[in-house]
């Protein structure tokens, strides 16, 4: 099963690394990310070296790099 792994992103811009989890597929990793979601922050969801998408700071979620 895949490993996926949220990133948030801090006022800096810089990415500070979330809880790593997994999941059968990209889906269920979003849905499941979208419950560690900071308020107000953004976010971007991985599996290993694959951009899976971005979370807006709206909660927002955008597939792909």
């Amino acid at each position: 099963m895949p490993i996926y792994r949220i990133y948030h992103v801090g006022t800096d811009g810089r990415l500070t690394v979330g809880e790593s989890f997994s999941a059968p597929a990209d889906d269920q990793a979003v849905a499941r990310a979208g419950l560690q979601l900071i308020p107000g922050r953004s976010a971007e969801l991985w599996e290993g070296g694959r951009l899976v998408g971005r979370f807006s700071k709206a909660r927002e979620f955008t597939p792909g790099g």
